[in-house]
């Protein structure tokens, strides 16, 4: 006790009793703050699942740091009775210790090998042609979907775009004779699909009855998508057509009511569109099966035939019949309607050429009673003769499962226009697409089988309008170039026109022209028109005799001359019988030397396109070599001629050939 009766305050502590910690509070604080700031720095440059890591190791860091300020001498007990443990028990510690080393060496050395990425699995995936933009960005989505924590891509999606005919004629020559040693690809065709997305069950039933194949088979169809079918009415004209029309009208009936409001309903080719395929069939089966059939079937092609002519819309696929359309729409959109899919109605700008300027009118879809539309599946295919690869079989499930997902499902919606199992209307970045109505479309809900569809096609080649083409062969100097390897640029052009000459019918009718030197003497009949089976017998013949590359290229006055010759062999304009077409081959721009003709522009031969007895005249320009529809007249001269431009190298030039001669003469 003090003086005072009061306990006495201590005021001193022994020598050597106070802890060295005990006065450097702050600096355990600040060590330990220190690292947590550099864990939440690192924050920054790793994935998410390291990040969640990071966070709560600087937050656990942070917590023991504002405890040791708070009550550092009782962690200096804690340590002081853990030290003599350990004395008493050294052998313990020692293995506890190295066990401790030994486990982080090989976490570390995990973490190192995890964070050095593996090579992806490469999966090829074919798509339609028709929205190929769309669904290679459904894929481009699962790629980023499908990292490692670590960022590392597990996958490397390949998406190419092949047109129905095509990848039919691919699948039965089992791809191709020109495949690799390890029958993994061929140069013409691409790479093997491990999974194709087809429009329909009935596309997976006609090239692989029984799910087997030409050297494939199919492990899976899984339906992951739909569009349905649309008769689809620029907004100016929709107006007229929704006052006498209500839902649950058949395509016959709103036809119909197209036709009594002044509109002409136009169709793509069927040959080249699925959803027109379908469109077809649905028509075909309302004239029943009576003796009149073939006569209804019949006028009703040259009924579609001649409104395309009147609009002045291409014959081809959907894409190309839209997006002219669109072009068209600058002024006031024409009156018609079109016979074809959602997906292609709401993503008709997509597969544009940049070149093109176009109104980009609204459209308005009207949707027949029947359920019958585009029914996406997801087909897993493996090769026969290809090398085994768990991995690769792997990758490629993984792909379907993922479209199956929710987060697939909100690709296939955004990105690719099309409607989710679900059967909600396809939706954009902003939310739903103005236009559409909010009714469920479930896909697969009318499936066409594929002996219908093989039955309307044979149908559609007794009814379609029979062709009459003649064809415009570049003969210049510059054809006389290699093309290559030893061929010359002027016959491979000789190969692919007499090979396309096989895809004319009977009742079809062909003739071959070219042109090289000054123009007005310039061009040169090689086999006048004359049936396509005649011209099959002598085209060889005369190919090789006439066709040799000299002089100049007078494109223009050639082109003005043959189309002149189409009008003569038939005046009667838009209501003439045959589906005429002009198809030009050239590998060079208009260089026409002297004489007369030379002066003629591409302005003279759009204007003697908007003549009318030009009606129903279709141009298309196949240009190779230095030839370009991109950065020429071409593809404005092709489209004010209802056709196309195609821009094609040497080696794809018979496939291209064969296609375009396809959609005119639909074999």
């Amino acid at each position: 006790m003090g003086a005072t009766g009061q306990p006495a305050k201590k005021t001193e502590r022994r020598e050597g009793s106070r802890p060295w910690w005990g006065d450097h509070r702050t600096t355990v604080f600040a060590v330990f703050g220190t690292v947590a700031g550099i864990c939440t720095a690192a924050m920054g440059v790793v994935d998410r699942g390291t990040q969640i890591v990071l966070l709560v190791v600087s937050v656990g860091l942070f917590l023991a740091g504002l405890a040791g300020l708070v009550r550092v001498r009782t962690y200096a007990r804690w340590f002081a009775a853990a030290w003599a443990w350990a004395k008493g028990h050294r052998i313990l510690v020692a293995v506890v210790t190295v066990a401790v080393l030994a486990g982080s060496t090989g976490a570390a050395v995990a973490l190192q090998s995890a964070r050095s990425c593996e090579d992806p699995t490469e999966v090829a995936v074919m798509v339609p042609e028709e929205g190929a933009a769309g669904f290679a960005a459904v894929a481009d989505a699962f790629e980023r979907d499908s990292v490692t924590p670590f960022s590392c891509p597990r996958y490397h999606v390949t998406t190419f775009g092949m047109g129905w005919p095509a990848l039919r004629a691919a699948f039965e020559s089992g791809w191709g004779a020109a495949a690799g040693q390890d029958g993994a690809a061929s140069l013409d065709l691409g790479p093997r699909p491990d999974v194709w997305l087809a429009e329909s069950m009935a596309q997976a039933d006609i090239v692989a009855p029984g799910r087997t194949g030409n050297g494939f088979t199919v492990t899976d169809r899984t339906l992951v998508a739909g569009s349905p079918l649309v008769l689809a009415v620029p907004e100016p004209h929709a107006q007229a057509l929704s006052a006498t029309t209500k839902p649950g009208d058949s395509t016959q009936e709103l036809m119909a009511a197209a036709g009594a409001a002044g509109l002409d309903v136009v169709r793509a080719n069927p040959d080249a569109s699925f959803a027109a395929a379908l469109h077809t069939e649905r028509l075909y089966a309302a004239f029943g099966s009576g003796g009149a059939e073939a006569e209804a079937q019949q006028a009703l092609e040259l009924d579609l035939g001649h409104a395309l002519e009147r609009a002045g819309l291409p014959l081809g696929t959907d894409a190309a019949l839209l997006c002219r359309l669109d072009e068209l729409s600058a002024a006031e959109p024409p009156r018609v309607a079109v016979l074809t899919s959602e997906r292609a109605m709401v993503h008709r700008g997509t597969a544009c050429p940049a070149s093109a300027a176009g109104g980009d009118a609204a459209l308005v879809p009207f949707y027949p009673e029947s359920a019958v539309g585009l029914d996406y599946r997801a087909v897993e295919l493996t090769w026969a003769d290809a090398e085994p690869s768990g991995r690769r079989a792997d990758a490629a499930a993984a792909f379907v499962e993922w479209l199956g997902a929710s987060d697939g499902q909100e690709a296939l919606d955004r990105r690719a226009g099309v409607r989710g199992v679900h059967g909600r209307p396809p939706s954009g970045d902003d939310g739903p697409l103005p236009g559409l109505p909010d009714a469920v479309v479930k896909p697969g809900a009318g499936i066409v089988a594929d002996t219908r569809v093989k039955s309307m096609e044979e149908q559609y080649r007794a009814a379609r309008r029979p062709a009459r083409v003649l064809v415009l062969v570049d003969s210049s100097g510059s054809m006389g170039r290699p093309a290559d390897g030893d061929r010359l640029r002027i016959d491979v052009a000789e190969r692919g026109v007499l090979g396309a000459l096989s895809h004319l019918g009977g009742s079809d009718e062909v003739g071959i022209w070219s042109f090289s030197g000054n123009a007005g003497s310039s061009p040169r009949a090689v086999l006048d028109v004359t049936g396509s089976e005649e011209a099959a017998r002598e085209a060889p013949d005369l190919l090789r005799d006439e066709l040799r590359p000299e002089g100049a290229t007078p494109l223009y006055d050639a082109i003005a001359a043959t189309t002149s010759e189409l009008v003569r062999l038939d005046p009667d304009g838009a209501s003439r019988r045959h589906l005429t077409a002009l198809i030009v081959l050239t590998d060079g721009e208009n260089h026409p030397g002297a004489g007369p003709g030379a002066e003629l522009t591409a302005s003279d031969l759009i204007r003697s396109a908007r003549a009318e007895d030009a009606a129903g005249v279709r141009v298309y320009v196949v240009a190779v070599g230095e030839a370009s529809c991109q950065v020429s007249d071409l593809r404005r001269i092709a489209a004010e001629w209802d056709g196309e431009c195609w821009d094609s190298s040497f080696g794809e030039l018979e496939g291209t050939l064969a296609g375009l001669f396809g959609q005119l003469g639909g074999r």
